[in-house]
């Protein structure tokens, strides 16, 4: 018997204890006659509610989104996706049920409550592509207070636009845009303001592999139209360039194509077909990587700053082809004997002198034909074997008789005089003295 009361004193105390942290977790139990959920909806959307009257004029709707997550900022498209969540809070005072003794201060619903309700029609009007979640089911959410307040959730993702501006690619911030307003009413029925103080919520920090939100703003103004005036608020979202890939695939790998280039200036002079070929090269390299780059950029009709590196880049390989070529004109006799350079130079400067009597001369088809057909019938001697080379005016023949020494017959087109006269005859007369 003692033990009995032992242990019904026990089980007294751990119920009072239970239902002491149930009315203080959960509230008071519910009495049997107070409201429930479906009493109440039911008893509000009686025959007496009309959905198409707007509950006051003008009604006064706030407005505040969640953003969940950024995906993708692209500059061919010029548009961002984003998912975000839209609260939306007014007044109705025809849902008013705090007199009805409800069993709960507020009742959720799903759209399907909320398609019977007036609701102020929003919409994000310059959005490229929108969407209300749907997995598991339509991610749309309903509370109503006792007070006649609703609260309305969308989960939705958008595509909206971005107002790109490519000048310091790749150290550039991009801003992108979004509008909200009411589609069906204008500023005399419904008006539009941020929830404050936290219009715009990040519930996670938003980083992409190449971009980061550093900021975001919101703006509220009134749009004129032929209608009316309507409330738009627009929130824009500043992102930063993550420019790291750049660094390491653009940047670094032109300038140590630059510095390769200017290997060919350390190969020296006699060493043209490796200069050449490094210079090339090296020209082709910043070609390729500028392409890989760009090929992701929209055309655009002005410079950016990769532009201007890579163009400069572009120059400095340029520069040290042009340098090349120079320095090849300039040490084409280096290495010659100087015998060998005093006669090239001298018979350059009687050739030039030559070439000016022979330009002058009107009889010049006739001195060539003469002396090709003297050079020809040489070549054709069946004894006799020849090679013939041009050098300025001169026209050196070198034969080689059967048995005999080589013999270097010198054709020269204006002075036939000084050819030997056993050896090859000219008419004077087709050969006239040059000037």
């Amino acid at each position: 018997m003692r033990y009995t009361w032992i242990n019904l004193l026990g089980w007294l105390i751990i119920s009072f204890f239970t239902e002491t942290h149930a009315i203080y977790a959960f509230g008071p139990a519910v009495t049997p006659d107070c409201a429930n959920d479906t009493t109440i909806i039911n008893t509000l959307l009686k025959d007496t509610y009309n959905k198409h009257y707007i509950p006051s004029h003008p009604t006064q709707v706030r407005v505040d989104m969640w953003v969940q997550e950024v995906t993708a900022v692209s500059e061919l498209t010029q548009d961002f996706e984003i998912d975000l969540y839209i609260n939306e809070f007014w007044e109705d005072p025809a849902l008013v049920f705090d007199y009805m003794n409800p069993c709960k201060s507020n009742i959720s619903f799903d759209d399907k409550v909320l398609q019977k309700l007036w609701i102020p029609n929003t919409c994000f009007i310059n959005s490229k592509n929108a969407a209300i979640h749907e997995s598991p089911f339509r991610n749309v959410f309903l509370m109503v207070f006792g007070n006649g307040t609703l609260w309305t959730n969308y989960r939705m993702k958008l595509t909206g636009p971005c107002d790109m501006n490519l000048k310091r690619f790749p150290f550039d911030q991009q801003k992108c845009f979004l509008t909200f307003e009411s589609y069906n009413y204008n500023t005399g029925e419904v008006r539009m303001q941020w929830n404050q103080p936290y219009p715009v919520m990040l519930l996670k920090p938003i980083q992409l592999p190449d971009f980061e939100m550093v900021n975001f703003s919101v703006i509220a103004v009134e749009q004129m139209y032929p209608a009316g005036w309507w409330d738009e608020l627009t929130v824009a979202f500043v992102f930063k360039r993550r420019y790291g890939w750049y660094i390491l695939q653009g940047y670094i790998p032109t300038m140590v194509t630059i510095v390769i280039s200017w290997i060919s200036f350390y190969l020296g002079p006699r060493a043209i077909p490796a200069r050449t070929m490094l210079g090339v090269n090296s020209l082709l390299a910043m070609t390729f990587q500028f392409g890989n780059i760009i090929r992701n950029l929209p055309r655009v009709s002005y410079v950016k700053a990769i532009d201007v590196w890579m163009l400069s880049g572009m120059l400095f390989i340029f520069l040290s082809l042009l340098e090349l070529a120079v320095v090849g004109f300039m040490s084409r006799n280096e290495g010659l004997p100087p015998k060998i350079k005093k006669r090239r130079k001298r018979q350059t400067s009687d050739d030039d002198f030559s070439w000016k009597g022979i330009q002058s001369s009107p009889n010049l088809e006739l001195r060539q034909f003469w002396v090709d057909k003297r050079i020809n019938s040489v070549r054709n001697s069946s004894d006799v074997s020849c090679s013939s080379t041009m050098l300025g005016r001169v026209h050196t023949l070198r034969c080689r008789p059967a048995g005999q020494g080589c013999v270097t017959l010198r054709l020269h087109l204006c002075h036939p005089a000084s050819l030997p006269a056993s050896t090859v005859h000219l008419p004077c007369a087709a050969l006239p003295r040059c000037l």
